[in-house]
């Protein structure tokens, strides 16, 4: 996926979704970032996170920021431009510009299942955290989508689609391994559970659904009046009071031996 500024204004809308800001109520208590700690944001989007974690640091504090899309970069830095301890850059995970042993803590939120060369990028994270040093990551397991259909064949086709956009569908299932070979040792694993009973336009569903449409049209066989038919289902099921949208993500806390 390109995360172009319309792509970021989109994500930004789906970011503000009461399932989400609840997941990032999750993410900075699990991490718990204290005054004077320095602290890493990988792959910081629109910038809440970011903006949140330069709060609970303080001024003696110090947050880095970064992505590989300089849309993301810009609209981080115009969201913290207050904020005297932020720094933001484009980066690569798998290429982290920061010294080694740097970090007190790192945050990553559906990030590592876009990467390929995960345990590269996983090496890296344990690379600039300091003995000691703690990272809280959530990526989400789309294979455990429940999504009401009356058409369940087409459902199961633009699931299928979607699974294009990212490289590991099911990362969490494996990630727990990938750390401890990295170096780490898993502390907590919890599942953040988005459940969706109304198509409400604040909601997380009703916002991936314009995703989904756009990225599954002309993909596997999906012509576009397919990917219309499936979206336009979702809000007659919404209608007759049918709708139904479940999706795990997963928090995984792990710490550098």
């Amino acid at each position: 996926m390109q995360f172009d500024e319309k792509a970021l204004r989109h994500l930004e809308v789906t970011y503000r979704a009461p399932e989400v800001a609840a997941q990032r109520r999750i993410l900075l208590e699990t991490i718990a970032g204290r005054a004077g700690e320095r602290a890493l944001d990988i792959g910081c989007g629109p910038g809440f996170v970011t903006e949140e974690l330069a709060h609970a640091v303080g001024p003696s504090g110090e947050v880095h920021a970064m992505d590989n899309s300089e849309s993301s970069v810009e609209m981080t830095r115009q969201r913290c431009a207050e904020l005297g301890n932020v720094q933001v850059q484009v980066a690569e995970v798998t290429k982290l510009p920061y010294p080694d042993n740097y970090f007190d803590l790192a945050v990553s939120t559906q990030v590592y299942e876009f990467v390929l060369d995960i345990q590269t990028a996983l090496s890296e994270l344990h690379r600039v955290l300091s003995p000691g040093g703690r990272a809280a990551i959530i990526d989400t397991d789309w294979h455990t989508i429940l999504w009401h259909s009356g058409n369940p064949a087409r459902m199961a086709r633009v699931l299928k689609a979607w699974d294009e956009h990212l490289a590991h569908a099911d990362l969490p299932r494996t990630l727990g391994t990938l750390l401890r070979n990295a170096g780490f040792s898993v502390r907590e694993c919890k599942a953040i559970s988005y459940l969706d009973t109304e198509f409400k336009p604040e909601g997380y569903s009703y916002n991936m659904t314009k995703t989904i449409r756009g990225f599954v049209r002309d993909r596997q066989g999906i012509t576009r009046q397919e990917a219309d038919a499936w979206a336009d289902e979702l809000r007659e099921l919404a209608g007759a009071g049918a709708y139904f949208f479940n999706l795990n993500r997963y928090l995984f806390l792990a710490e550098k031996r």
